[in-house]
């Protein structure tokens, strides 16, 4: 497969050849909706609590006589359908992780890819060519691909583009070691440098020899 490298200004350089088996991949909703409800889930907290019965304070003694009063007998103030009573059945701390094979989230990982590649939402750069904290360079990447809302990804070891892309609605920008089918989906378009595109492939590569 094919994919058309432009330079920052938006101009088509050169076309360079990528692997199928990561570029090229099927579409299987069910394996993507499975990996990204968990990535999704494993973000939660889960520290919501409400207090139950035995929780709210009074409630020690009865609150009226059981007879004589003309309404129903009640034991305690802490039940909960009295006025400041416990919450039945409320939700509790709870682990909401879920667990998904490696295997799984790698192939995630290569549809999420093979689809924007597919629909023409896949963008390589030659170079990024931002030095500094830039905003402004970052605006100027984005117009000249025609594009808004797009993740970046770059193999740099510093967070000059994070920091230039963080102030951008819609923008932001990861390592390729970050990447997940997740983040990919959650952006209209994927642009990614060629060096981050070789880290990328190595990766799956890695990947591929350790299961083995």
């Amino acid at each position: 497969m094919e994919l058309q490298v432009f330079n920052i200004d938006g101009k088509a350089i050169r076309k360079i050849q990528v692997p199928d088996d990561i570029y090229g991949v099927e579409m299987n909703g069910p394996v993507l909706h499975m990996v990204v409800k968990a990535y999704q889930a494993n973000r939660r907290q889960g520290t919501h609590a409400t207090k139950t019965k035995a929780m709210v304070s009074g409630g020690g003694k009865k609150p009226f006589k059981q007879k004589g009063s003309g309404g129903a007998r009640q034991g305690s103030t802490r039940n909960p359908h009295m006025p400041g009573g416990g919450e039945s059945h409320g939700p509790q701390p709870r682990d909401y992780r879920q667990y998904t094979p490696k295997k799984t989230r790698q192939l995630a990982l290569k549809i999420a890819l093979s689809d924007k590649a597919r629909h023409g939402k896949l963008f390589v750069v030659d170079d990024f060519a931002i030095a500094k904290y830039s905003t402004k360079h970052v605006l100027k990447v984005l117009s000249s691909l025609k594009t808004k809302k797009a993740l970046l990804t770059d193999e740099r070891k510093d967070d000059v583009l994070y920091k230039s892309a963080r102030n951008i609605h819609g923008a932001t920008a990861v390592l390729p070691s970050e990447l997940n089918a997740e983040s990919v989906l959650r952006y209209e378009n994927l642009i990614i440098s060629e060096t981050a595109l070789t880290t990328l492939q190595q990766r799956f590569e890695e990947n591929k020899r350790e299961s083995v």
